[in-house]
């Protein structure tokens, strides 16, 4: 009978993302290392002394690797170390969404995504040090050739790895095809460090249906640890230690299986008291056998990280394209005052509000929001939002109401931690003046023509989706011919500069402003300055810049 220790939750490769508030990361490979937990704000991985997640190596950069929540997805992004950052033995170049039981490889550390994983098994190798006399460690030249009478089997066992659909059936194969081909009795398939005092039994097999196994030789798994297959001889005078004797091990194997030159797992082979003769050329079959399977779960894992992305990209493109078409034009004119706007997502999809609406009476609503959290959901939250801000706004022409109506829909029908910060106004061309709501946004500044900016930058009202029985009041701002009012998201305010995180803050948005005279130079200036200003094109946050002019005389 053939047994296989495992769990049925192992019965696929897919690995669901990881969910919850709570990021945790145990190290299980390199130096000691505890627990490190991440919040939803996230943190970066590196050397230096900033780093939310602190690994001192050499081989370690000083920002190596970032790990952000954006959405409901857990992220993790490669900062351009030299070493560079592995996600299952693969580098990542683009940013990828973390599952359960991933592993990220950073320096000496191996970090496993979650809780450990249950569904293998982690034990304790023996110390058979006295026994080091029949281990023997084999060069490539010796293991080179298969014999010929074995070919068909070999490619037989390889066939069988390479139509593997996902891991678990991988490992399944490696080991079926290690028996049949090596004329051991039992294999495992295991991950350990270097040192091999303790191993983790990813999956097991046994001619003889015992239990996984729980005498397994420090000094073949260490070698293979190091990249080396290892051997241990048979002896047909056994003075060697105890363990090994009482235990009537007669031969064993250790083989790497090696992932772009990185020691994924090992294969473990043994044989005992009366079982069959292994095959004289076991090392040299299993040596080839491992090197096919390494490049199966290299090809399995990069066609995962393949798909994740793939899947990531597609919903940020649907939210794009939702956003685009809900969007006005990014210049024009509504009733004689001349307006524009620019937005750009930060990392992924936005979750910035814009609307512009030219209503019956001759007057022109202008509105800006930022819906908290980032990702898919936020840009959700923020289609439905607009939308049901821009029917009321039709419909009645009154900011208040609108704003009400929002806050009333936002709180029945997104999660409790949603919420908007939002400026809606309507202005009044023939008055020159502003009926407007400010919920909790506070990010927008008056410009007058002769070059002066002001900004009231404290917020009258909290933001919409926190509290349901807040009452949303208007305010009155009185304008004169060719003011422009310009809004920006916190995207604006709250950018950081690189080499001391100083963000470029309201201050400098109206010293900026007080340079031009019109909306399209207003939001195509102050984004290049905010560019400027933080050395880069991609921006940390969502960053949305609108302006519109009364007309002048």
């Amino acid at each position: 009978m053939v047994v296989m220790v495992t769990s049925p939750s192992q019965s696929s490769s897919y690995r669901a993302p990881f969910k919850g508030e709570v990021l945790r990361l145990n190290a299980v490979a390199g130096p000691p290392q505890d627990s490190i937990e991440l919040t939803r704000a996230g943190g970066v991985i590196g050397r230096g002394s900033t780093c939310e997640v602190k690994l001192v190596d050499p081989t370690v950069s000083r920002k190596h690797a970032s790990i952000s929540c954006q959405d409901e997805n857990w992220l993790i992004k490669d900062l351009g170390g030299a070493n560079g950052t592995l996600l299952n033995e693969v580098r990542i170049e683009h940013p990828s969404i973390l599952a359960e039981g991933d592993r990220i490889r950073v320096g000496p550390w191996t970090l496993q995504v979650g809780v450990l994983d249950t569904t293998s098994v982690a034990m304790m190798t023996i110390d058979d040090a006295d026994e080091s006399n029949r281990v023997r460690r084999l060069s490539p030249a010796q293991t080179a050739s298969l014999a010929r009478h074995r070919l068909n089997l070999f490619i037989e066992c390889a066939a069988r790895i390479n139509q593997a659909i996902d891991e678990f059936s991988l490992w399944d194969s490696i080991m079926v095809s290690a028996i049949e081909g090596s004329g051991f009795g039992r294999a495992a398939l295991l991950r350990t460090d270097a040192n091999a005092e303790s191993v983790e039994i990813i999956a097991y097999r046994s001619l003889g249906g015992d239990d996984r196994p729980d005498d397994l030789s420090r000094s073949l798994i260490r070698a293979a640890a190091e990249g080396d297959i290892a051997q241990m001889l048979s002896d047909d005078q056994p003075v060697y230690g105890q363990s090994i004797a009482d235990l009537n091990i007669h031969s064993a194997l250790c083989c790497p299986i090696m992932v772009d030159d990185i020691v994924a797992a090992c294969l473990y082979l043994d044989a005992r008291g009366s079982e069959a003769t292994v095959q004289n050329d076991a090392a040299s079959f299993c040596q080839a056998l491992v090197r096919i399977a390494g490049l199966a779960i290299a090809n399995l894992r990069r066609r995962e990280l393949i798909e994740r992305q793939q899947k990531m990209e597609s919903d940020l493109s649907a939210a794009r394209e939702a956003q685009r078409f809900m969007l006005p034009e990014s210049r024009g004119t509504m009733a004689d005052m001349p307006y524009a706007f620019q937005f750009q997502p930060g990392r992924y999809a936005s979750g910035d509000l814009f609307d512009v609406i030219e209503l019956p009476d001759g007057k022109v609503a202008f509105a800006l929001g930022d819906v908290s959290g980032k990702g898919i959901g936020a840009a959700i939250l923020m289609a439905a939002a607009q939308s049901h801000l821009h029917s009321v706004l039709l419909r009645s022409g009154d900011p208040t109401e609108a704003v009400n109506a929002v806050n009333a829909y936002v709180l029945s029908h997104s999660a409790v931690n949603r919420f908007i910060s939002m400026w809606v106004g309507v202005l009044d061309p023939s008055t020159m003046e502003i009926v407007y709501v400010d919920a909790g946004h506070g990010h927008w500044a008056q410009c007058n023509e002769d070059g002066s900016a002001r900004s009231e930058r404290i917020a009258a009202h909290p933001p919409v989706g926190i509290d349901g029985d807040t009452q949303f009041d208007s305010l009155v701002l009185k304008c004169r011919a060719g003011d422009r009012i310009i809004l920006m998201t916190d995207g604006v305010v709250e950018q950081p500069r690189e080499e001391d995180q100083e963000q470029f803050g309201m201050d400098r948005a109206l010293e900026v402003l007080k340079a031009f005279k019109i909306p399209r130079d207003d939001v195509e200036g102050l984004h290049k300055a905010v560019c400027d200003f933080a050395q880069t094109d991609e921006l940390a946050d969502d960053t949305t810049i609108a302006s519109i002019m009364f007309p002048s005389i």
